[in-house]
């Protein structure tokens, strides 16, 4: 747990870096203020956060993981498996801890221990070796250090690390190594999520600082096994000792790397590939250049070409490091103690696998940290949040009442216990939940626009637009509260109005495809049927599988008297969505005009095997029959829609009575 400043002065932290989606003072996920960027890199940025709460003084350094990186299901499914191995190593005093991992701002990012460098700006092996190379009872010290981590990694796990480089060995200010990054080189994997990614060398002393990969190869190729570049997956532990007998003989060297072949001089693909190429021959089969240190034969066993020639595990690297600075300095460093959890650690653990969608693991977390502190507010309201993920809302309930008797002045513990209200369908008191919170927080946006949705589905359109308007004094430049303004304003019938509110969020969000649906929407009602259908087609266009706006569009273009085209809208959504009833009446009706009434009567079918008391449908089934000259069938099912008609559809009732009567049938 790192408490500090708001306003740390850290050596090397910008304010800003190209690329970067927060700069310093910017918030992420209305949880955390950033003080500036730590780095960036090829897997993403790292900011350094503090908690935005009012007395919040945890410090995190987030790592956000680059959208091109997640946007596919595997790589995302792959990520969260390497994250959840890393929250899994909980703690040890040679392995930056991994806190928590969430998804903030409709992004994944894991929240670590923020490193502090040390009296000279350096919190790095990378920064050292570039600064202020370690002597070698120094790097012996780190090296056995690192051992002592990697050994506790595998205890726990860990198959193996794959990019264990100087860069992601952490140096924090009592000179303590920190190894960091585990299992993340793995998210990358045979994807090929990174094509063409453009080399970013410090000559000589670190290698590449960002991540690569040829075919199913990956990692960083100044510090890879030989058996890394051909096939990363089948990596284990002797390729780690690969990987750090290349940072050891940077630590002999002054920072030099052993194996390097010239730079590539353009950013082609081709000449990164020759750059791989060339990189793997060499750790195949070039020797290892030859070293006036007592550390050189230790190298030289680490970086064996054939893998069952190197070091069989680290803890038999280990004893050999320890003999060789007991030789050199007589000391014995003591193993690392290892001390059980704390209550806001296992709380920590349980909200990351939550994240991570392991919810039963998660409750045995967060009980875990109840018995050690069954006071914690917090935990109990990350108990309820996983609970409700679980779809368990009355034991999230629960678990929400507990943490505001606890701690009844925190807005959050309302807000939630709001929306599991809201899923078990108990509105009216999700909405006074909602309230508590804004007395609480009047700050709070998610419980504003929480409580206008709601408010917008019952019909209570002016108190839902109170809610977006103080959404907007918050921040003029939310499109989600222009859309829930435009909602609101369209449910009082205030139709140019909603449009403009449409066009503000638009202007915010122009690839949001439900607000071009609904300024169609609002556009139909004012008779502009042409820029209704114009809007839709936009809305089509981002998100072709919305079965609501094919609806829509078919209803403007029945009005229109296009019958086959709106037949067509209908039918895309139905192909997404079978069950969507009034697609199936809508389209019923079209059929009908058209004089195709077998057809129609399917459609109707469709409706009242959903609804079987759906008295319109009756209605319509007794027309189509009839058209058809099936008279026996026709009364049949107008005598359902008399007996099932509300008292406002008199006059149509009194109508198929005086049919009925000319037919032949009973009134």
């Amino acid at each position: 747990m790192n408490d500090a400043s708001p306003n740390p002065h850290i050596p090397g932290l910008k304010d800003s870096v190209p690329g970067a989606a927060y700069k310093k003072g910017d918030i992420i996920g209305q949880k955390y203020v950033v003080c500036g960027v730590l780095g960036a890199g090829g897997f993403g940025v790292v900011y350094l956060v503090y908690e935005r709460e009012p007395n919040g003084t945890m410090v995190y350094a987030v790592k956000t993981i680059r959208e091109e990186l997640i946007c596919d299901t595997q790589t995302k499914a792959r990520f969260r498996k390497e994250a959840s191995i890393w929250v899994e190593l909980e703690r040890h005093p040679f392995i930056v801890q991994a806190y928590f991992v969430e998804e903030i701002a409709q992004g994944l990012c894991i929240a670590m221990e923020y490193i502090v460098p040390g009296g000279e700006g350096l919190n790095t092996l990378e920064g050292y070796l570039r600064h202020r190379p370690p002597d070698l009872a120094q790097g012996l010290r780190w090296a056995i250090q690192l051992c002592h981590g990697m050994e506790y990694g595998y205890s726990r796990g860990i198959r193996s690390h794959r990019d264990i480089k100087p860069a992601n060995i952490m140096i924090d200010s009592d000179k303590a190594v920190r190894i960091t990054d585990f299992g993340l080189a793995g998210v990358l994997g045979p994807s090929r999520a990174m094509p063409g990614i453009k080399l970013s060398f410090q000559q000589g002393i670190a290698g590449p600082s960002v991540q690569t990969m040829e075919g199913t190869g990956f990692g960083t190729p100044t510090h890879m096994s030989p058996e890394q570049f051909s096939d990363a997956a089948l990596c284990d532990e002797r390729s780690d000792i690969y990987s750090f007998g290349i940072v050891l003989f940077q630590m002999a060297s002054g920072g030099r790397l052993p194996f390097l072949v010239p730079l590539p001089t353009a950013v082609a693909e081709s000449a990164t590939a020759q750059f791989w190429k060339e990189m793997h021959q060499l750790h195949s089969k070039a020797p290892v250049p030859k070293l006036k240190s007592p550390l050189f034969s230790v190298i030289r066993q680490c970086l064996e070409k054939k893998v069952d020639r190197r070091y069989g595990s680290f803890r038999e690297l280990r004893g050999d490091l320890e003999q060789l600075l007991q030789r050199q300095t007589g000391e014995t460093l003591t193993p690392p103690k290892l001390e059980a959890l704390e209550a806001w650690e296992w709380c920590n653990k349980g909200t990351s696998l939550d994240c991570l969608g392991r919810h039963d693991d998660a409750i045995g977390c967060f009980d875990k940290a109840l018995e050690i502190d069954p006071q914690s507010a917090v935990t109990w309201c990350n108990r309820g949040n996983c609970l409700g993920n679980m779809g368990r809302f009355t034991e999230a309930i629960h678990c929400y009442d507990e943490a505001s008797r606890l701690d009844p002045r925190v807005a959050v513990h309302w807000y939630n216990k709001g929306g599991s209200l809201h899923n078990l369908g108990r509105d009216e008191e999700a909405i006074r939940c909602y309230g508590v919170a804004l007395e609480l927080d009047p700050r709070l946006a998610a419980a504003w626009y929480n409580k206008g949705n709601i408010l917008n589905r019952l019909g209570r359109y002016d108190e839902a637009l109170r809610c977006s308007d103080a959404l907007l004094k918050l921040d003029p430049q939310d499109a989600a509260a222009w859309r829930s303004r435009g909602l609101s304003i369209k449910g009082l019938c205030r139709y140019n109005e909603a449009i403009r509110c449409y066009d503000e969020a638009l202007k915010l969000a122009p690839r949001h495809a439900a607000t071009f649906t609904n300024k169609g929407i609002a556009l139909a009602l004012l008779d502009r049927q042409e820029e209704a259908i114009r809007c839709f087609d936009s809305a089509l266009q981002l998100d072709p599988r919305d079965a609501v706006t094919w609806f829509n569009k078919g209803c403007v273009l029945d009005g229109l008297g296009r019958r086959e085209e709106a037949l067509r809208c209908y039918d895309e959504a139905l192909a997404l969505d079978p069950g969507y009833t009034a697609a199936w009446g809508n389209k019923a009706e079209s059929l009908s005009d058209l004089g195709r009434f077998e057809e129609a009567i399917h459609c109707i079918d469709k409706v009242l095997a959903a609804d079987s008391r759906n008295a319109d449908a009756w209605c319509a089934k007794g027309l189509a029959l009839g058209r058809l000259g099936r008279i026996d069938e026709a009364v049949a099912s107008y005598r359902q829609f008399i007996a099932l008609a509300p008292p406002e559809s008199a006059k149509t009732v009194d109508l198929v009575r005086k049919w009925i009567r000319m037919s032949g049938g009973a009134g």
